[in-house]
């Protein structure tokens, strides 16, 4: 009677992990890459989100709201003025925010607009930059690619 043997030898399973932790290898820089995109987007839309929220809360309270940014401690705050807390909102490690503002502060007074235009400049890892533009009374903004 023949004995057969089924299975992989070891030989196989080890060449086979070889193949797929070269594969690994040579993806896993384009998927940190992929990610590290997705998180820069991601903090473009929440800031974005942050800034038409600021004007809407300032317009609806008839109060004035500021979004002050803190670059040497990488957050943000968004703090309305008849209320002591403030929303903090850190910025993404290895990212480099700077903006134009009077002392960091984008304020929006009582009818939601921007008490003074400028740019925040948003630097990604990989040293993409990205331009978020506020636009001056109506508090709206663009975001660019520089």
């Amino acid at each position: 009677m023949k004995v057969r043997h089924s299975g992989f030898s070891l030989i196989e399973v080890l060449i086979v992990l070889a193949i797929l932790g070269g594969m690994l290898c040579i993806a896993l820089p384009s998927v940190v890459h992929t990610f590290r995109y997705m998180q820069g987007e991601q903090f473009i839309d929440m800031l974005g989100a942050d800034i038409y929220l600021a004007a809407n809360e300032a317009l609806s309270h008839r109060g004035q709201v500021r979004i002050v940014f803190y670059p040497q401690n990488d957050f943000y705050t968004v703090q309305r003025m008849w209320e002591l807390k403030k929303k903090k909102v850190m910025i993404p490690a290895g990212f480099s925010v700077t903006n134009n503002f009077r002392n960091g502060t984008l304020i929006f007074n009582e009818l939601g607009h921007v008490t003074q235009a400028g740019t925040i400049s948003i630097v990604y890892p990989d040293s993409t930059r990205k331009k978020m533009t506020v636009y001056m009374a109506s508090g709206r903004f663009s975001v660019s690619t520089e």
